[in-house]
């Protein structure tokens, strides 16, 4: 598909951004770039959904287009992302803290993988990582493993770990965390960090309803955190800059 006619297609669907994922958008950096400039001169933002394997270099190109981005932590073990991934965890690190400090709104996801990055200490330090480097109102999602492609032969992630890592994210200081791929589970909702009040509702695959007002609370007035959320789509997805 070619450039405009992504843009376009969006812009009919009543799109507010577009996402650019399920491929790695630093592989096709090109494109998504031009792409990304024909989004924003027609009002859609836009999101990089990414393993957080990018140059700094590649960052501050495309920084004046970039509304957001959800960087994949897999692990937080270096020997972890050796095996499985081929490559160094380090360089993630790096990126998260460079796309924080460029001022991109930035969230973060782990998959939960029984026997491979669930264990306590592993997720605590992650959790404090996001804390300090990234900042508490820094979302992390963590999401739940099931056996696919070469790894079927780990079951399951338990909702009791989910709940644990969910926990442990909470009691580090992170004042957004969710969990996915759980459905009808109450975790994936964004509630008031002050009041503790239910301000967004959602079910596996989108937003039921948005209770944000002008970014806040409407019962407490605490600011919540994020960029440009829509109070007349009912969504929470990015849709404009805010400086």
């Amino acid at each position: 598909m070619r450039r405009f006619e992504i843009v376009g297609a969006a812009r009919q669907h009543s799109c507010s951004s577009i996402a650019y994922t399920y491929t790695e958008p630093t592989i096709f950096f090109e494109y998504a770039y031009d792409t990304a400039r024909l989004a924003f001169a027609t009002g859609l933002a836009n999101i990089f959904v990414t393993n957080g394997y990018m140059t700094g270099e590649m960052l501050q190109t495309f920084t004046p287009y970039l509304d957001a981005a959800n960087v994949d932590l897999k692990a937080f073990r270096d020997q972890t992302y050796r095996k499985y991934v081929g490559a160094k965890l380090q360089p993630v690190l790096d990126s998260l803290k460079a796309i924080e400090q460029l001022g991109i709104w930035l969230e973060v996801t782990t998959l939960v993988i029984p026997g491979i990055n669930d264990e306590p200490e592993e997720l605590q330090d992650a959790a404090q990582f996001i804390v300090r480097e990234l900042g508490a109102d820094t979302p992390w999602h963590i999401s739940r493993f099931f056996p696919d492609y070469k790894l079927r032969d780990v079951p399951p992630t338990p909702h009791k770990s989910l709940e644990r890592a969910w926990e442990i994210g909470k009691s580090e200081g992170l004042r957004y965390v969710y969990l996915g791929n759980v459905l009808g589970e109450d975790k994936q909702n964004t509630y008031c960090p002050d009041c503790g009040t239910l301000l967004i509702r959602r079910n596996i695959f989108g937003v039921v309803a948005n209770r944000i007002r002008s970014g806040c609370c409407p019962d407490c007035s605490c600011a919540i955190a994020g960029v440009g959320i829509s109070e007349k789509s009912q969504s929470a997805s990015v849709v404009t800059r805010q400086e």
